[in-house]
């Protein structure tokens, strides 16, 4: 089955609007492939069909999901999305519990379309900038010179 680019945009808008940012996990099926595979660079690949249900969302581990599309560029086999996603952190994450954060970061997609259905995905989340908003990363060094030897004294 031939699709053409405007189909595939719109497939990917209502991929992200409806199970992205509407949570509708019952509607995966259609807008995926059976064998669908999600390369995500965080988190690693997803094949499980049930895994790829969280193509971002789950990921973000918030209830309050929005995705703002700011640039989408479609083919007739490829379609590329730059969005942001903004929520608040009301499920854990990894293993960092709640914090009831807000945050919002920039995600990208690029997907390629089969048959009418999303088959791959290679997804893109500033995931220092969501770490960064959640207040999750470590204390940074000390303020001591970058000329200090990182040694200490022996005694």
């Amino acid at each position: 089955m031939t699709t053409t680019p405007e189909e595939n945009e719109a497939l990917v808008r209502r991929f992200l609007s409806d199970v992205v940012a509407g949570r509708d996990t019952a509607a995966v099926d259609t807008f995926l492939a059976e064998d669908a595979t999600d390369h995500n660079l965080v988190f690693g690949d997803r094949h499980e069909h049930k895994e790829l249900t969280t193509l971002g969302w789950r990921v973000l581990a918030a209830a309050d999901v929005d995705v703002e599309i700011k640039d989408i560029v479609a083919t007739d086999q490829r379609v590329a999305v730059r969005a942001t996603i903004a929520g608040t952190h009301q499920e854990s994450l990894m293993d960092l519990a709640p914090t009831g954060r807000s945050f919002t970061i920039t995600y990208a997609w690029f997907c390629r379309i089969a048959d009418g259905r999303i088959a791959e995905v290679w997804s893109l989340p500033d995931g220092l900038g969501l770490l960064q908003q959640l207040d999750a990363l470590p204390e940074p060094p000390s303020n001591r010179s970058l000329n200090e030897p990182n040694v200490t004294p022996s005694q």
